[in-house]
């Protein structure tokens, strides 16, 4: 299979079979999807030196923890699951299931555990560089050493022995075989275009300490854009270095009105899937990557100025109808040791001549605000864009066009409701200062302070 940047996920998962962890994207894509079809259960607990996001794209599953601060989640469609990178978890299907698997481009270590059911203490482990042995010939190194040697099979404060893996289920071979091939031609095409994806492998089989310390949560994307106040809105609360941040789109022209149009600059990839759509040129379960300068919105034609210019109103782009519905995820994994840049543009709906550029870094907030907790600035890059766009809107001379003098209208923010996530994030800020001021122990502080000082005077008084 020749890995693409836009592929139609369901598609490609007929060919899929249990646990096969098939990438999909191009060699250099961060983070990288795996797909998978899953109708047995893992035969292994899975580890990853670094954080991964699990999707439920159909059927119905539990996902299990160990070393962890849940036991498991059931799954359905439109679920999500943060992992956290070092934490042992296995899938169950309890019907036939597509899974995503969301991870680093570069996995570093990988592992398999086993763990006894009944003390729950780790038997054995099988770690791996991903640098030099691809996770499904892994798997099945693992689980053949596990049916041949009884002392990995053997809990040592039990005695329990597991039972051998019934391999049957796993074509971890082929698939193996198949990555391999894809991937010495996506290496000769990058080396044509001057690049390079070489990892270095590591020295030890130590894993590192992830770069966020966290525990596993789940949202499911269709309750969480019901109530998203904005697009763009943050599936989870981890937003740190390494962190994978998947975030909703909501799209619904038909009531939210106009999109408008921008460019957008980005020094991490955005993997955008589709979680549904009608009357779009999206579909459900495509999956694309765009360049890291790319457009976003409806562009206008000429067509689409002259009609606005009789109050007709702006049509849709992009092969849309007014009538379009979707809700997508994009997601992005954070830099490490890096400077992380964005920025937004406006054009000419005229002419294409650039307007206005605000370029900013992806973890500054635009404004003074009393915090550095980045759980309660959120996403700056919401907040950032409300900022500029705020500018522009309030002069019309960053939106009068100096090459052919046209002057553009005022960008449609309603539709993004980036404004409100940046009002909301200041709110949640200044009212969280007024409850940690009011909590019981800053007045006990205070009166024990009250206390002291009475009591002080009280025994200078004595004395005099």
């Amino acid at each position: 299979m020749r890995r693409k940047n836009r592929a139609d996920l369901f598609a490609e998962a007929v060919a899929r079979r249990n646990f096969d962890e098939m990438p999909i994207l191009e060699l250099g894509i961060d983070p990288q999807l795996h797909l998978s079809r899953n109708d047995v259960a893992q035969p292994f607990f899975l580890i990853c030196e670094h954080d991964c996001v699990i999707a439920q794209m159909s059927g119905t599953a539990r996902i299990e923890f160990r070393a962890a601060s849940v036991n498991y989640f059931d799954l359905v469609l439109g679920d999500f699951v943060y992992v956290p990178g070092g934490t042992p978890h296995r899938l169950v299907p309890s019907s036939t299931s597509v899974h995503l698997r969301y991870k680093a481009d570069d996995p570093g270590l990988e592992a398999v555990a086993w763990f006894s059911p009944a003390t729950g203490r780790e038997i054995s482990r099988v770690v791996w560089d991903c640098a030099t042995e691809l996770p499904q010939e892994a798997y099945l190194r693992a689980c053949t050493s596990f049916n041949a040697t009884p002392s990995l099979r053997t809990c040592r404060a039990s005695g329990e022995v597991l039972p051998p893996i019934d391999l049957t289920p796993f074509n971890w071979q082929a698939v193996a075989q198949e990555i391999r091939a894809a991937e010495v031609s996506e290496r000769e095409r990058a080396a044509r275009r001057g690049l390079s994806f070489e990892v270095k492998p590591r020295d030890d089989r130590t894993f590192c300490p992830p770069p966020t310390h966290t525990e596993p949560l789940r949202t499911n994307v269709y309750d969480f854009v019901r109530s998203a106040t904005t697009q763009l809105n943050p599936l989870f609360p981890y937003l740190g270095p390494g962190c994978i941040v998947p975030c909703s789109a909501m799209h619904d022209p038909d009531f939210r009105g106009a999109m408008g149009y921008f460019l957008h600059e980005n020094t991490q990839q955005e993997v955008n899937v589709c979680f549904g759509a009608r009357s779009s040129f999206r579909a459900p379960g495509q999956v694309f990557v765009g360049p890291l300068h790319h457009g976003v919105g409806n562009k206008p034609s000429p067509d689409d100025i002259d009609l606005d210019k009789h109050g007709v109103g702006e049509r849709p782009g992009n092969g849309d109808r007014a009538d379009m519905i979707a809700i997508a995820v994009i997601t992005q994994r954070q830099a490490i040791d890096t400077p992380q840049r964005e920025a937004v543009s406006i054009v000419c709906e005229k002419c294409d001549t650039q307007l206005h550029r605000h370029p900013y870094d992806a973890h500054a907030f635009p404004d003074a605000i009393e915090t550095d907790d980045p759980v309660l600035l959120g996403l700056p890059t919401i907040s950032q864009d409300a900022w500029m766009f705020e500018q522009v809107n309030r002069d019309p001379s960053m939106r009068t066009c100096k090459s052919c003098g046209h002057v553009n209208p005022k960008f449609p923010m309603q539709y993004w409701g980036w404004a409100d996530y940046r009002r909301r994030t200041h709110v949640a800020v200044q009212a969280r200062k007024t409850m940690a001021d009011a909590a019981p122990s800053s007045s006990v502080s205070r009166s024990r302070e009250k206390m002291t000082l009475a009591q002080q005077g009280s025994d200078e008084g004595s004395r005099q």
